[in-house]
């Protein structure tokens, strides 16, 4: 029987969501298991930042990175960047579904979707300065691009967090 090859930009989209995914799921498993009963609250101001930091970089940077980084066509980078992202945060969601209380009104959202909703701008944005700021759009010079606005995006996104927190 003959062995089933993936194609180059869904297997670099899975390696890229399987470390982004454990890497989201158990910080945010860590914290909930740090907190004790259900639902967690999310702590205030830079500790509130730092709690939610793994886990939106590693879904906002590395999903939209790697596979740039190691795509060799357009079309292999764009499309191993949506899936690893989707993969990933779909994962994340499952796995990690604890509440998160956001608010003294008592708001909650799972924790998973949470990290996937504040991660979704940072992909995007990576993705899309890695297409447009570099010529090629794929490679390692697209894919330190990408990492470096995702990163940048994240840390905005994360300090949007802190202050309305």
């Amino acid at each position: 029987m003959a062995r089933v090859r993936l194609t180059p930009w869904l297997r670099r989209g899975l390696e890229a969501a399987i470390v982004a995914a454990l890497v989201a799921i158990a910080t945010l498993t860590g914290d909930r298991l740090s907190a004790g009963a259900s639902p967690f609250a999310l702590p205030n101001g830079v500790i509130g930042g730092l709690v939610l930091a793994p886990a939106v970089l590693a879904l906002g940077v590395l999903t939209c990175a790697y596979p740039v980084a190691m795509a060799a066509t357009r079309a292999d980078a764009v499309l191993g960047a949506a899936a690893a992202f989707l993969i990933a945060s779909d994962l994340t969601i499952v796995f990690a579904g604890d509440r998160i209380l956001l608010g003294a009104a008592d708001e909650q959202l799972a924790g998973g979707l949470l990290v996937a909703l504040l991660a979704l701008g940072p992909a995007a944005m990576g993705l899309l300065g890695g297409q447009i700021l570099t010529p090629l759009g794929f490679g390692r010079r697209a894919g330190a691009v990408a990492a470096i606005l995702a990163a940048i995006v994240a840390i905005g996104v994360l300090a949007i967090v802190i202050i309305a927190r």
